[in-house]
């Protein structure tokens, strides 16, 4: 979260909001009031030199445009396909509140499913793919376990994510691989 002057920046939308606002007012993203919050995985450090990650992006960068993420909706049957280069919020179209998720889960009932506008981020680091749940009304789940607010977990090919009750098959692809 940075600061500008006296207000407080959105990490999401770039907003500038009131000191100890709680909630983004532009798009709703919490705002911890208590410092700023890191919703990302820390980098992997060489072993041998600890103040040098052990990749450097140029490299991260290239290996995420080259995998692609096919997501299957179990609910419905909908398969879609994902590109790993960029950040993916999960949730519903609002576009009242101007949220367009780019995994928009309105298609398969997502309201009726439990799926909150602003549900949960996908994201890759590494290599590795990460969802980190929003906050959420009705949680999100990692094979079947309850993952914890604004933590990244990792999740991996043939894992099940489910926002809400609507679950989401992941295969995770590189873009040589024929589909």
């Amino acid at each position: 979260m940075a600061q500008k002057g006296a207000k407080v920046v959105c990490p999401s939308c770039g907003a500038d909001n009131l000191p100890g606002t709680l909630f983004c007012v532009q798009c709703g993203t919490y705002l911890p009031s208590g410092g700023p919050l890191r919703t990302e995985p820390l980098p992997e450090q060489d072993e041998a030199n600890p103040a040098r990650p052990r990749h450097d992006s140029a490299s991260q960068e290239a290996s995420q445009r080259d995998l692609n993420i096919e997501v299957t909706v179990v609910n419905t049957g909908r398969v879609l396909m994902l590109s790993a280069d960029r950040e993916i919020l999960v949730g519903r179209l609002d576009s009242a509140h101007g949220i367009f998720p780019e995994l928009d889960m309105t298609v398969d009932g997502g309201l009726e499913e439990g799926v909150s506008r602003r549900h949960a981020r996908i994201y890759m680091r590494d290599g590795t793919c990460f969802v980190e749940d929003l906050d959420s009304t009705n949680g999100s789940f990692l094979n079947g376990d309850r993952i914890t607010p604004y933590l990244p977990y990792a999740f991996h090919d043939g894992d099940v994510l489910s926002f809400g009750s609507l679950q989401l098959k992941f295969r995770i692809t590189s873009a040589d691989d024929e589909v």
